[in-house]
């Protein structure tokens, strides 16, 4: 039984929530946790001078723009304090946590992308981008870490085929990784209870859903997890659950084929 986990890297995550968690749930089989960094990159890009940006895609998905520094200042929040806090919190559980992503382990290898782009109403190509797609998951690095008793923190950067580092999307790394070990369980972290039927209303958590009705519902930054969900579920992960990331979180809503 393996599951896997990604605890979303925005405000309001609780990153001491998430390492209870983990600390409960490795008790009944391995677990991997892929993490997020989008809070810490925002602040140490406004410190440091190079102000976070976003982009829109054609569909409508918004992302990182993600040039050379950018992925520097994502690589400097997600493995020099998102990965260093979940180590530090999971060791002082009990639980012995490896660092990895694709530049330390070759775990996730993927391609750069040509970054489509609405400006102005005009679709654009940002060939200067550093965001790419997963192609391959290391799975047999995954499970002899797994086969050792320790939990792996992946960070979601991969590595090209030219060597060069890549920025993807956590929520999607970590559909690869899910459905490249056979986890039973997708579970996505975030700082909001679930799927709501209102957005105005965060008493209004669908409980469950099928993919269809999840992407009818999703809306902003969502509408990634709700992807995410679906392609772990087409990679033969057999449920996705998305709930918040609080000691006080309910179950969520339960997404399935």
């Amino acid at each position: 039984m393996t599951l896997v986990i990604k605890a979303g890297g925005s405000a309001g995550v609780d990153r001491d929530a998430v390492a209870d968690l983990v600390a409960t749930r490795v008790r009944s089989g391995g677990v991997v946790l892929v993490h997020g960094a989008s809070a810490e990159t925002d602040r140490l890009s406004a410190a440091l001078g190079h102000p976070a940006r976003t982009v829109v895609s054609p569909s409508g998905y918004e992302s990182r723009r993600t040039d050379r520094r950018t992925l520097e200042l994502f690589a400097m929040a997600a493995l020099g304090v998102e990965t260093f806090q979940y180590l530090e919190k999971l060791q002082a559980r009990g639980i012995d946590a490896l660092a990895l992503s694709g530049p330390s382990g070759r775990v996730l290898l993927g391609t750069r992308k040509d970054i489509r782009v609405v400006r102005d109403g005009k679709t654009v190509i940002l060939r200067d981008d550093h965001t790419g797609s997963i192609d391959a998951v290391a799975s047999e690095l995954l499970e002899s870490v797994l086969r050792d008793g320790r939990v792996p923190v992946v960070a979601p950067l991969a590595i090209g085929a030219d060597g060069a580092a890549l920025n993807v999307d956590g929520d999607r790394a970590a559909a690869r990784i899910a459905a490249a070990l056979h986890a039973h369980e997708l579970l996505i972290l975030t700082n909001v209870a679930g799927l709501l039927r209102e957005l105005s209303d965060p008493s209004s958590v669908v409980a469950s859903a099928t993919v269809a009705e999840a992407e009818a519902l999703a809306e902003g930054r969502m509408r990634k997890k709700v992807l995410a969900a679906k392609e772990a579920l087409a990679g033969g992960v057999p449920c996705v659950r998305i709930r918040a990331a609080r000691p006080d979180a309910g179950e969520g809503t339960l997404i399935t084929a």
